[in-house]
């Protein structure tokens, strides 16, 4: 009878899996937020003509007011009679979940013969979207912006605001093109667009697109410099495979987030996304070594498994390349060891590749697969590759009841069986 052959059902070529995208670790709750007002504006002594100045005052928490520039000007000889008016001017501090807070106010002057006009540096209907916004009306708010800057695109005051809105209605990736055209972001928005960059991040992540998740994570960070923010970015870098980068990002948030007394739920996760980062990027020690500590404190932490296995996987996967069987399965056996969840796995792995080639030694093959049965009898993968073994080596009676048992639990693996079957039937067993 000539030699039954295994399958590539597990070669060493398909042994390495992606691991999934993690979410966020830390929740950002939403802020209420009120900018700044002109309560009473202030006369003024210097001269001045006909046209309209835009200035940016800083309005302190207390209602002082500290820098004031002029932005844009239709008539320089009103740019001093304006910075009069702002300096001296009358203000309400802007306001974030009731706390008052230091801020930027946008305010333009309009010099008409001896009259000067003060108002908001926003058109009438962005003002009336801001209101909205204000009043939780967010959807209200997005039509109203979405039909101005239909006539005025370029408008940066109605893109920020149209990103708020679309922050607050969890539309990230809305929220994200809306910062985008507005170019410079305002400090007051600064917490809200950083969110919505690092949201839009995690969907491009989820669906594999890893450059454009690197450039929303990019933004976020730019915008806020925290724990978040860093994790995603090197979680991008990671999934990219630019694991240098993602090891920085990770190192600096596990940094912050040790400062900050970070939960132990969020260090753990950063930690197992650090030690993926090291054991793919190259740096094998430090990688088990972090794994092995984050397994102990949290045992059920399967992405540290997955990263666990990709590597060791890979590292059969080179060695059979260079063909070195040896050096493949003793990969394997350490996957084993180190990951006993997926011992049996990894056991059935170490066998078919001992099975490969022209002249297997079927007693190492036999070997590998009963560690996997000593851990699961009823591992359909394992007792095929035990029957093939014993069948190889000239005992089919023994050999049938083992690939009979791999049948019998092979389930919806319709390859499987379909491998059981031809075997049988090789053997001469009757269906």
């Amino acid at each position: 009878m000539s030699h039954l052959r295994l399958c590539a059902f597990t070669t060493a070529a398909a042994l390495v899996s992606a691991a999934a995208a993690p979410s966020a670790i830390f929740a950002q709750t939403s802020v209420f937020y009120t900018p700044p007002k002109i309560v009473k504006q202030a006369d003024t002594s210097v001269s001045h003509g006909d046209g309209q100045v835009r200035l940016k005052v800083f309005v302190h928490k207390d209602g002082s007011v500290g820098a004031v520039q002029v932005e844009k000007s239709s008539n320089h000889a009103n740019d001093a009679a304006a910075t009069d008016i702002a300096k001296h001017s009358s203000y309400k501090p802007g306001m974030r979940d009731a706390k008052p807070e230091d801020a930027y106010y946008t305010l333009v002057l309009k010099f008409s013969g001896s009259s000067v006009q003060a108002g908001e540096g926003e058109t009438g209907d962005v003002q009336a979207a801001t209101a909205l916004i204000r009043a939780g009306n967010y959807a209200g708010a997005k039509a109203r912006l979405q039909q101005y800057l239909g006539n005025h695109p370029s408008d940066a005051s109605a893109n920020v605001q149209l990103g708020v809105a679309d922050s607050f209605l969890n539309d990230s990736a809305g929220a994200a093109a809306a910062f985008d055209a507005a170019g410079t972001v305002p400090d007051t928005y600064k917490t809200v667009a950083a969110k919505a960059y690092t949201d839009a991040a995690l969907a491009q992540l989820q669906a594999k697109n890893n450059d454009r998740a690197i450039a929303y994570a990019q933004k976020a960070y730019a915008l806020q410099q925290n724990v978040n923010t860093l994790y995603v970015e090197g979680t991008a870098y990671a999934n990219a495979q630019e694991y240098p980068q993602s090891i920085a990002a990770l190192e600096h948030a596990k940094a912050l987030a040790a400062q900050g007394h970070a939960d132990a739920a969020s260090q753990n996760a950063i930690d197992a996304s650090l030690a993926a980062a090291y054991l793919l990027g190259g740096d094998a020690q430090k990688g088990i070594a972090l794994a092995k500590a984050v397994k102990q404190r949290d045992p059920s932490n399967t992405h540290i498994d997955d990263a666990l296995t990709v590597y060791y996987n890979q590292r059969a996967t080179a060695a059979m390349k260079a063909g070195k069987t040896d050096d493949a399965v003793n990969a394997l056996e350490e996957s084993a060891q180190t990951l006993p969840s997926h011992a049996a796995q990894s056991y059935v792995s170490a066998a078919n590749v001992l099975a490969q080639g022209a002249k297997p030694d079927w007693k190492r093959v036999k070997a590998e697969a009963d560690k996997a049965i000593a851990i699961d009898p009823n591992n359909a993968r394992a007792n095929f590759v035990a029957g093939i073994a014993v069948a190889n080596s000239g005992d089919s009676k023994t050999a049938v009841p083992y690939l009979q048992k791999a049948k019998a639990n092979a389930g919806s693996d319709t390859e499987l069986a379909t491998q059981v079957d031809a075997a049988l039937k090789k053997l001469g067993v009757q269906q």
